[in-house]
């Protein structure tokens, strides 16, 4: 018989923040979701509060429980997490994966590995969505991490709530709240010794974050949190813009520099970065935008553009791009 523990503030957070997300206009007609579970806090505290809540508004409820196989006894987890998942009426599976090892590093090669079985598998059971257990902090490193890494607002806009088939309820919620959710209801959860290794990216912006604090004082994370928030609402309008702005200077497979040139240069640039990713781009770099962008604003007679998969050209008042010729084998 599924746990109803005591009502308790975090419990109560918790399952708001999950049916409140599920109240979002695109998430209107979901019938089935899969939580991605790996046994701790966050992921724990979402299934608590998606079986209370979810089957309420008619949303079916299943979980995966992820084993990369990275530690000793890694198995013995996932299972625990499973019978604590048996106990709140949620079927869960656990599913094995073997993480490749990768020059991206162990960190993005496990994540690669873990997303490629969590979606196989919703799709497998014919699952609208998949929910993830991001909680505040995660978001407030993801935005310290893309502050460093200098990518522009989209790097500073974190992770949305909603993104395709992945769906993020508690990322407004700090994992000490999850913490507290968790032990409020009388379920174990496990504590990742990875989270505390410093080999780990993410481990050296958590520790990072704590120096912040003790300068600055606590809250950095909300606002960190909060930046993303407004980040996102200012990209997704920016991206609004650059599309209306590639609709109206295309003309059959060119774009019309005029258009191009008349628009604010943060939609300008926006629209070719998304002229360049959908005809082909592997990637562009700063620079490159600053190259395809000079084919419009400071036009010469310029070479045509090579980026990593097209090359982007000006022929009279038009640009044209076009998918690079694969090398000759040997070459």
């Amino acid at each position: 018989m599924p746990l109803r523990p005591r009502l308790t503030p975090a419990i109560a957070n918790t399952r708001r923040a999950v049916r409140e997300c599920f109240e979002r206009p695109e998430l209107s007609g979901t019938k089935r979701v899969l939580l991605a579970v790996s046994g701790g806090a966050d992921s724990m505290a979402l299934s608590l509060a998606a079986g209370f809540e979810l089957p309420k508004m008619g949303i079916e409820v299943f979980a995966a429980i992820i084993n990369h196989n990275l530690q000793d006894g890694s198995k013995d987890v996932a299972l625990s997490a499973m019978k604590q998942l048996a106990a709140l009426g949620i079927e869960a599976v656990v599913i094995d994966i073997k993480v490749p090892k990768t020059n991206q590093g162990p960190e993005a090669a496990a994540r690669e590995a873990r997303y490629q079985a969590l979606e196989k598998h919703r799709a497998d059971i014919a699952a609208d969505h998949i929910l993830l257990g991001h909680n505040l902090d995660d978001q407030a490193e993801t935005v310290l991490l893309g502050l460093t890494r200098g990518s522009g607002l989209k790097s500073i806009a974190g992770m949305k709530v909603v993104d395709g088939f992945l769906v993020r309820p508690l990322i407004g919620i700090e994992k000490a709240q999850l913490e507290t959710a968790c032990s409020d209801s009388g379920v174990d959860y496990w504590k990742d010794p990875h989270n505390q290794d410093e080999a780990f990216t993410r481990v050296r912006i958590r520790k990072l974050m704590r120096l912040i604090e003790r300068d600055l004082g606590p809250g950095v994370n909300q606002s960190l949190a909060r930046t993303a928030v407004m980040a996102t609402d200012v990209d997704d309008f920016v991206s609004s813009c650059a599309t209306k702005l590639i609709q109206r200077s295309r003309t059959g497979g060119r774009y019309k520099v005029s258009e191009l040139a008349d628009a604010h240069v943060a939609v300008r640039n926006r629209a070719l970065q998304m002229l360049c990713l959908s005809e082909g781009a592997n990637s562009v770099s700063y620079a490159q935008m600053q190259a395809v962008a000079a084919l419009i604003t400071n036009w010469h007679g310029q070479k045509p553009v090579s980026l990593s998969g097209i090359t982007v050209e000006r022929v009279k008042d038009q640009l044209l791009i076009r998918q690079s010729s694969p090398r000759t084998p040997g070459a």
